[in-house]
């Protein structure tokens, strides 16, 4: 009971990192359609490239703080009640995500992330979690 405990406090962390790493994979890749009608305005490139990298970096250290909180309360709650389920796991990471984007005051909606974009990071993320963390998660042995 002890070491299926440690290895909980151990995936748990470890799934919540990869699968935002995941969302934010899934964001730069989603958005990457912006750039096409750019390429033919080759003074535009470098704004917009400088644009985009802020535009990441700013989500990401704004944005994945803001997501912890909702996604500490669904992990713990999949652990309390052993929760294996992926369709679990995939809506509580779309919630997730969409939470911190959906309150912001100003949000960011625009020619860059909208959302379905952001769902979709959700998505990705909450399943890449259950892929990690969610399959054995709770102390309550898993069943054949």
């Amino acid at each position: 009971m002890l070491a299926r405990l440690a290895a909980r406090l151990l995936l748990a962390p470890l799934g919540f990192a990869c699968a935002v790493l995941a969302g934010f994979a899934t964001l730069a890749i989603l958005t990457t359609r912006a750039i096409t009608p750019m390429i033919e305005l080759p003074d535009e490139i470098v704004l917009l490239g400088y644009d985009m990298s802020v535009n990441a970096a700013t989500a990401l250290f704004l944005l994945a703080p803001l997501m912890a909180a909702p996604a500490i309360v669904a992990v713990l709650i999949a652990e309390m009640f052993s929760i294996r389920s992926w369709a679990y796991h995939v809506v509580a990471g779309a919630v997730t995500a969409t939470l911190p984007w959906a309150l912001s005051p100003g949000g960011f909606d625009g020619p860059i992330f909208t959302a379905p974009d952001i769902i979709a990071c959700g998505v990705v993320a909450g399943f890449v979690h259950w892929l990690i963390a969610g399959r054995s998660s709770g102390l309550a042995p898993q069943q054949s």
